[in-house]
């Protein structure tokens, strides 16, 4: 990986409501206030105009409340009509009272912004209208998404600096509307968290060394049991469609069983959960995948331990290999003996078993989770979370609801094992492999996507990429 780019990597931040109030008083420490607000309300007439479709007998309809969201409106309003638009700016409490005459051509929410410190109780607003919310629409909690009281419904939001969590959480993702970013230079330059793009899965993506061969990036699989054979074939499928070279499939499902797995894989009879042997073969690989199917019991908890205090490679530890932990003690207090990275990779449920209850803003309890535990964390959902221990987030907002489906979260897993094999970084790789895994399931053209169709787009998404070393390309 060259050094460039490590430079450009993840730099779409998102930012809390702390941070935006933080922000705010430092503009007003500074006594930019007023530059800005006027900075931001030519910005939104802009992307106003652009939404209607010129100037010439627009008419637009401003809501704006008494703080600097209403302040931006009333900002809005005099650049509107300077530029040849009929702006009317009304406070909320008018509009009852409001003769309408003819109908905008839309309307602007500009009443509350991310400080919502009270159950909102909308005006009523002219039916048939387009409506555009000023940041985040009013009654939207900027930090869960969440209702407060009750929400405009915008059907755009001009997002001004950064995204904030209310645009990519809960029911803010959906009465955001679409979003229109303004003045994207104006965010806190100390956020710790950021939305992962396409662009940044191009930079960190590993290249191919010229020299590499088949165990440069062995994946060891260990899961499976009897009953229970898909899930580790499917983290084996994702492992080698995300690069891995090699992968082995230790599983305990009887002989018997029909293991799906790409012909490619290995599978090794695991004869008991005596973890010494598997210990021993591990020193081939590059990164381990332990978990999926595995089962429960006081045995299998005891085994998973072995593993994750005495081998030596990065380890994805994921459905059965999680839960066998009562808690974030009990597995903080193994991890703590690792000598490699570890990446946590749960869905909510499996999540709040461990870790316990998520209240309030889901990125706050990842980011704990990452810091108690000493382990990359990554929960599952849209978006998914991706913690590091450091304080650093990423969010992955690419995907589609087909992909909850019965083991594609086993795919994820074996796609971020792939690409630590490669050598990414724990938290890179993390982010990387939910990205990817949610882009190339965007792409499934079927109605359901399945872990076997999943398997086989991200091999082609993957291929896709530009992973060869330019002492390859010049070869070419």
């Amino acid at each position: 990986m060259t050094e460039l780019s490590r430079e450009v990597v993840v730099v779409d931040p998102v930012v809390s409501v702390a941070e935006v109030a933080k922000f705010d008083r430092e503009l007003a420490e500074q006594g930019a206030t007023s530059a800005v607000i006027d900075r931001v309300g030519y910005a939104l007439a802009q992307a106003a105009i652009s939404l209607l479709g010129g100037t010439y007998g627009r008419r637009v309809l401003i809501v704006a409340g008494r703080g600097n969201n209403g302040n931006d409106g009333r900002s809005m309003g005099h650049h509107l009509n300077r530029l040849g638009v009929s702006a009317l700016v009304v406070e909320p409490e008018a509009m009852p009272l409001l003769s309408m005459g003819p109908q905008p051509d839309l309307v602007v929410d500009a009443i509350l912004g991310t400080g919502l410190a009270r159950p909102f109780d909308p005006p009523k607003l002219p039916d048939g209208v387009p409506v555009l919310s000023v940041d985040l629409p009013s009654g939207i909690s900027g930090d869960t998404g969440e209702l407060v009281g009750e929400a405009i419904h915008a059907d755009y939001t001009a997002v001004i600096g950064a995204l904030k969590f209310g645009h990519l959480f809960g029911p803010g993702r959906e009465r955001s509307g679409r979003l229109v970013r303004i003045l994207p230079e104006l965010h806190p330059v100390d956020s710790r968290c950021h939305l992962v793009t396409a662009r940044d899965l191009g930079a960190v993506i590993p290249e191919v060394p010229a020299q590499s061969h088949k165990w440069s990036a062995g994946v060891m699989v260990v899961g499976g049991s009897a009953g229970m054979r898909g899930s580790a074939g499917f983290g084996a499928g994702g492992a080698m469609a995300a690069g891995a070279g090699m992968v082995h499939l230790v599983t305990r499902a009887e002989p018997n069983e029909m293991i799906d797995h790409p012909s490619e894989v290995v599978v090794d009879r695991l004869e008991s959960y005596f973890a010494e042997p598997v210990v021993a073969a591990s020193r081939r690989f590059r990164s381990i995948v332990l978990g999926p199917g595995l089962g429960g019991s006081l045995q299998i908890g005891n085994f998973v331990r072995r593993l994750l205090v005495d081998t030596d490679c990065p380890i994805v530890l994921d459905a059965d290999g999680l839960t066998c932990f009562r808690d974030t003690a009990n597995l903080a207090r193994t991890l703590t003996r690792r000598r490699a990275p570890t990446i946590l990779t749960p869905h909510h449920g499996e999540f709040e078993r461990v870790f316990g209850p998520i209240e309030g803003s889901p990125v706050v309890a990842c980011s704990q989770a990452a810091i108690d535990s000493g382990a990359v964390v990554l929960l599952k959902g849209s978006p998914t979370i991706v913690a590091d221990p450091s304080g650093a987030v990423a969010l992955s907002a690419v995907g589609t609801a087909k992909l909850a489906s019965a083991g594609t979260g086993d795919v994820l897993a074996g796609v971020i094992a792939g690409l630590l094999a490669q050598g990414m970084s724990a938290y890179e790789a993390a982010w990387a492999g939910a990205y990817l895994h949610g882009a190339a399931g965007a792409g499934v053209a079927t109605g359901k996507v399945t872990a076997t169709s999943l398997v086989e787009a991200i091999a082609r998404y993957y291929g896709s990429l530009n992973c060869v070393s330019p002492a390859q390309e010049l070869l070419r």
